[in-house]
């Protein structure tokens, strides 16, 4: 009967199974099927209704009537799996091909497990029913291999059975639905070189998995594969059984991290910093070449990952002027795990660094913490470069009258709060505008020098002189008593008055009028300090100039 495809209309009206030339046959063949055992239906695929069902048939699927069983909606209790196994079968059908396959079925509460031979019928409006045969079936299946079918027929991932050199024997509807024109091993794989691969692989392999960009009917996707090799129940054949899942967006997501990585290395590879990023347990994550340079390590940076950075440290730290508070300092601030912190190093072979420690919290969790350490020696050089020119009077060298003003202000402090103390004397060159009138700029700027040279090399090494005017300068003199201040300013006044300009017309000779008094607890001001040395030194000119005079 699996091989008839005949001419049914209505099952209401006459059945007509068979081309027939006597009508009175016909007649008697709708009751003839009522009284064979096994139960035979048509089922219209594409309205998803009963065409005709046998007495049987009825009993089967739980109705009352036949009218009953052909006015039932199958499709509002129809599982999708199920809708995607009879698509895939309607065109088969069509085709004439004869399906044997096992079903379950839910007419009411309880399940009927049966093998069924499915054919093409022909029915209304030239359409192409399905003919099913319930047969008894040769292997009798227990309830939980029975429920394992039913799973396999309702998972969402691609089952397919193939025999041993490929072919397609069966595939579960989520297959089906991917795969409905691709009916060998090799055409499921985008690369056949490695579905010929995998199946040598089986040959000796009971088991094995891959991932690769697999073939379906909406175009590639990438799947992970999972194969065995079985026996066919039905021929005792080798078959191969494969489980596919799709993970396009997994692998989408890998390869956008490895991209990212890429430009992440790129970009560390590309800095002029050293970076050093520990796990929580202090071993190294990632090391840039840039760190390698500046503590000189001839390994490249990736053979520093895993290492444990406490050793690390003890082994660098002769690199610094201050090996022991170098690694104290690192141990101190992976204990607080405090927000970023930066510190100055500075190295023995005279370079300075800057290190950045930055803890690495995720949802308020540590995990790790990152080192970036900068070369600043010559930023360093320039910033002491800059200060010294901003402190400096360029044309003598010494001090100037902002410098003067930093260094008088520590000194009061020191004097009012620790009782120290100190001195200042105010010098003036004589008669200098008469110098620059009569010998020119140049030659006085020549007795600017002279003056401060002498001040250089005759006083003491905390001492400072300073440049505060045209030819005016002052001399800071700490822990200084007013006696040996006195002292010092008379020496000072006999060495300038000893010392010749060699001017290019005539040389010369310079005095000046030295002002000399102290730092007092009692100063409001630097001010008051400076004015009364400022008296002091124009007193010493009233009195005839080239010479000292005291203010207290």
């Amino acid at each position: 009967m699996a091989n008839i495809r005949g001419n049914l209309q209505d099952p209401r009206a006459r059945m007509t199974p068979f081309p027939s030339p006597s009508s009175s046959a016909t007649r008697d063949r709708a009751p003839l099927l009522d009284r064979l055992r096994t139960p035979v239906w048509i089922f219209d695929i594409e309205q998803a209704r009963m065409h005709y069902a046998n007495a049987a048939a009825v009993r089967l699927w739980n109705a009352e009537t036949s009218q009953e069983l052909y006015a039932r909606d199958f499709a509002s209790t129809m599982s999708e799996a199920t809708r995607q196994r009879l698509a895939d079968y309607h065109p088969r059908l069509m085709q004439g091909e004869v399906i044997d396959e096992h079903w379950s079925f839910y007419p009411g509460d309880q399940a009927i497990s049966m093998h069924c031979r499915c054919s093409g019928v022909d029915i209304d409006d030239d359409r192409t029913g399905m003919l099913v045969e319930g047969l008894e079936s040769d292997t009798s299946l227990d309830a939980s291999s029975l429920r394992a079918l039913e799973a396999v027929r309702h998972t969402p991932m691609l089952v397919s059975v193939f025999d041993g050199q490929g072919h397609l024997l069966t595939r579960n509807p989520a297959a089906l639905a991917a795969r409905r024109d691709l009916t060998s091993f090799a055409a499921c794989f985008v690369d056949h070189g490695l579905a010929e691969q995998t199946l040598h692989r089986l040959e000796s392999e009971p088991r094995c998995s891959v991932e690769a960009i697999m073939q379906i009917s909406e175009g590639q996707r990438w799947h992970h594969v999972d194969l065995c090799r079985a026996t066919d129940p039905q021929t005792g054949l080798p078959m191969i059984v494969m489980g596919e899942f799709d993970i396009t967006p997994r692998k989408a997501l890998e390869i956008a991290q490895l991209v990212s990585n890429r430009q992440l290395e790129v970009v560390i590879e590309g800095l002029d910093v050293g970076l050093l990023l520990e796990d929580e347990s202090r071993r190294v994550i990632v090391a840039n070449q840039a760190f390698c340079d500046l503590f000189a390590a001839e390994a490249p940076p990736e053979s520093l990952v895993g290492m444990d950075c406490r050793e690390a440290a003890q082994s660098t730290k002769g690199y610094f002027t201050e090996p022991e508070a170098f690694v104290a300092r690192i141990e101190a601030l992976v204990a607080a795990k405090r927000q970023q912190t930066r510190d100055l190093l500075e190295m023995a072979d005279g370079r300075f660094l800057e290190r950045a420690y930055t803890p690495l919290f995720v949802a308020d969790e540590y995990h790790g913490h990152l080192w970036v350490y900068r070369d600043i020696t010559r930023q360093r050089h320039q910033e002491a470069d800059w200060a010294h020119k901003a402190s400096t009077d360029p044309l003598t060298g010494l001090a100037n009258r902002r410098s003067f003003d930093e260094s008088a202000r520590r000194v009061a402090r020191s004097v009012k709060e620790e009782e120290l103390q100190a001195a200042l004397l105010m010098i003036d060159i004589d008669r200098f505008k008469a110098i620059n009138d009569t010998l020119g700029h140049a030659e006085g700027d020549k007795g600017l020098r002279l003056l401060a040279n002498t001040l250089r090399h005759h006083l003491r090494q905390n001492d400072l002189p300073c440049r505060t005017g045209g030819e005016e300068f002052m001399v800071i003199l700490p822990g200084m008593s007013a006696g040996d201040a006195t002292a010092v300013a008379s020496r000072l006044l006999r060495q300038i008055a000893e010392g010749t300009i060699e001017a290019d017309k005539l040389p010369f000779h310079l005095t000046v009028s030295i002002g000399v008094t102290c730092f007092k607890p009692t100063d409001a001001s630097i001010e008051a300090v400076t004015r009364r040395a400022d008296a002091a030194m124009y007193e010493a000119k009233h009195k005839g100039r080239n010479r000292v005079a005291v203010r207290w």
